[in-house]
């Protein structure tokens, strides 16, 4: 029996074993490394600066628009010299133009302006997003922390019941091996033993699984050794007594899922004036800068000794013919930075437009966009109605978690003077020890709840600070 023990302790030595170089985390440090790798806040971070990329767009809606344009052009077969304005046959010109074209809205309904007051609520909305979430993952770490620190509590505590029943066990050996007692004394304690190693490789079993729920919240490799600093948690209650009310006032203007709700409101209540926008007229003003190179620009010099001359007609009275010296035209085209000074053109304008009518879309986008305000509204009030819920359970969990674990105290007491008692008794001979194992058992049932109801005070105080705006620690 000694040796099938040490083996069980030995093996529940291996699944507790931690290396000596493993990082050490308090709560505190578990949040934070939670918050800096957990994937839930990654990608909540990402949504936020997407959001914030829509606020920088829509603020660049107000800075005029600048266009450049360029283009080279062949013409083929007949076309129109755009210089002479006279048919060309036969000829491939090519041209190039180059523009500039500025504008900006003076006036549409200031749709702009709100449309950046509706990005840039919905941009808060989401960072609050962040912190709601990361105080989501904190009070998940919170709990599997202590559900840890619980276990291994327990696990101490079965070591020392182990210990303490051996004990006995080895005493009632020497006894039965005297002749001054029978089996049954050694026996009812060997089967207690076995009761109280199978808790210990339970409490081995809750100590690992909280572990690895840790791990997972805190996005920890698992290759990388892990171990906690327990932190004391002794008469850890409330700040003060819990007050429905006076929480909730606070909580309604601290809590990031309720500012998130009420950035969202603002945002729905922007888009309808965006919509609405669409109502009125816009006014816009713009301008251009364009020049136009051609093959077809030429400049034409004349040599003034005639080469010849031609009859162009003859006199009415003495029939004389009329001569037309002709003279020999060069041409060559214009250079390319001459024609692109030259042909430069400017232009600007106001424009006005109106849209009177296009099916009713404007106002059924004016509809939607108050159905989805009045939508927001009603999330904001659903906030509103399901924080105050959660703080009355959370103020009564508490205050069943207190009257639980003080009872638990009592209980834990008076148990111990129980076993005590029982326990001189049995060592003295003069009570069996069925007696002594059913005092033993209440005694460890006692530590249980009291263990357990010690953690769930302690785990309902710090959702208490927490919808209190503290931040959460031990």
């Amino acid at each position: 029996m000694t040796r099938q023990l040490f083996s069980i302790i030995g093996l529940i030595g291996c699944l507790l074993s931690t290396n000596v170089n493993a990082q050490k985390f308090t709560l505190k440090q578990c949040i934070d490394y939670a918050w800096s790798n957990n994937l839930d806040i990654k990608q909540s971070i990402l949504n936020s600066e997407s959001s914030l990329i829509d606020v920088n767009a829509s603020k660049a809606n107000l800075l005029p628009t600048l266009s450049a344009s360029a283009g080279q052009n062949y013409q083929f077969g007949r076309t129109v010299d755009r210089f002479t304005n006279a048919f060309i046959t036969g000829q491939t010109i090519r041209s190039n133009n180059f523009g500039l074209n500025a504008g900006i809205i003076l006036f549409s309904g200031f749709q702009n302006l709100n449309n950046i007051k509706q990005k840039k609520f919905t941009q808060e909305a989401s960072a609050e997003n962040i912190q709601y979430t990361k105080n989501l993952i904190a009070l998940n770490i919170s709990s599997s922390f202590l559900q840890l620190i619980q276990a291994m509590e327990s696990i101490n505590n079965a070591q020392l019941q182990i210990a303490s029943t051996q004990q006995r066990i080895d005493k009632a050996q020497k006894q039965v091996d005297a002749g001054v007692a029978d089996l049954s004394n050694l026996l009812t304690l060997k089967a207690q033993i076995a009761n109280e190693q199978l808790n210990l490789v339970n409490a081995v079993n809750s100590k690992n699984t909280a572990l690895l729920t840790l791990r997972n919240l805190m996005q920890l490799p698992y290759s990388e050794p892990f171990d906690i600093i327990v932190p004391n948690v002794e008469g850890i209650t409330a700040t003060r007594e819990p007050v429905v009310l006076e929480i909730y006032e606070t909580a309604i203007n601290s809590l990031p899922q309720i500012k998130a709700a009420v950035k969202q409101s603002e945002a729905a209540n922007a888009q309808t004036k965006v919509s609405k926008g669409l109502l009125s007229p816009s006014i816009s003003l713009y301008g251009s800068v364009s020049t136009v190179y051609s093959q077809s620009a030429k400049n034409y010099t004349v040599n003034t000794t005639p080469i010849g001359y031609q009859t162009i007609g003859y006199t009415q009275n003495s029939n004389e013919a009329v001569l037309q010296p002709l003279f020999v035209y060069n041409s060559n085209i214009i250079k390319f930075g001459d024609q692109f000074k030259n042909n430069i053109g400017q232009g600007a304008g106001i424009s006005f437009s109106w849209n009177i009518f296009n099916g009713f879309q404007v106002q059924n986008n004016i509809q939607k966009a108050k159905i989805n305000q009045q939508i927001t509204d009603m999330n904001l009030l659903k906030q509103k109605n399901t924080l105050l819920n959660d703080i009355n359970t959370a103020v009564n969990s508490y205050n069943a978690a207190k009257a639980k674990h003080d009872a638990s105290l009592n209980s834990v007491e008076a148990q111990k003077m129980s076993l005590d008692y029982i326990q001189k008794r049995f060592d003295a001979g003069v009570t069996t020890s069925f007696d002594f194992i059913n005092a033993k058992n209440s005694y460890l049932q006692a530590q249980s709840n009291e263990l357990q109801s010690k953690y769930e005070l302690v785990f309902r105080a710090l959702i208490i600070e927490y919808y209190r705006g503290n931040t959460i620690t031990l």
